[in-house]
């Protein structure tokens, strides 16, 4: 199971208006799934997002393609992703936002029509590519 650390006075609230301190331009959006307080960060005036564990850019349950860090875009980690259903939200709410460069917590950087074709494909096929075999969790 599951247990929270103890940060004592290092973490804040996030601002309301999604703004990130110290971060001019960036936004964050609250895409639980893989965790229920996950956040990934946009920058609008260049569509960067960083994803974090919202969608990958390898699959990450396949040992060949994170030695290989073979590009493709994948669902959150199937080991820990605690709301599915969630999870297909959250993947759904980043590809409107079009981004062009995506940074995802596991896999390298990915952008331009590569991105934007795998996750609609993504999006179309959630259940199919993301969901595991069995169970909740891997």
């Amino acid at each position: 199971s599951h247990h929270g650390i103890d940060l004592g006075s290092a973490i804040h609230p996030l601002p309301e208006d999604r703004t990130v301190p110290g971060a001019k331009g960036w936004k964050w959006i609250h895409t639980p799934g893989h965790s229920p307080g996950h956040i990934s960060l946009f920058r609008a005036e260049d569509k960067v997002l960083i994803a974090g564990d919202t969608f990958l850019t390898v699959k990450q349950e396949s040992v060949f393609a994170v030695a290989s860090q073979h590009h493709v875009v994948h669902g959150p980690p199937s080991y820990f992703t605690t709301d599915w259903e969630d999870a297909e939200k959250s993947v759904r709410t980043l590809a409107l936002l079009d981004p062009h460069i995506v940074l995802s917590g596991h896999g390298v950087p990915m952008e331009g029509e590569k991105l934007s074709t795998q996750l609609a494909h993504l999006c179309k096929n959630f259940k199919e590519m993301a969901l595991p075999g069995q169970g909740k969790f891997v």
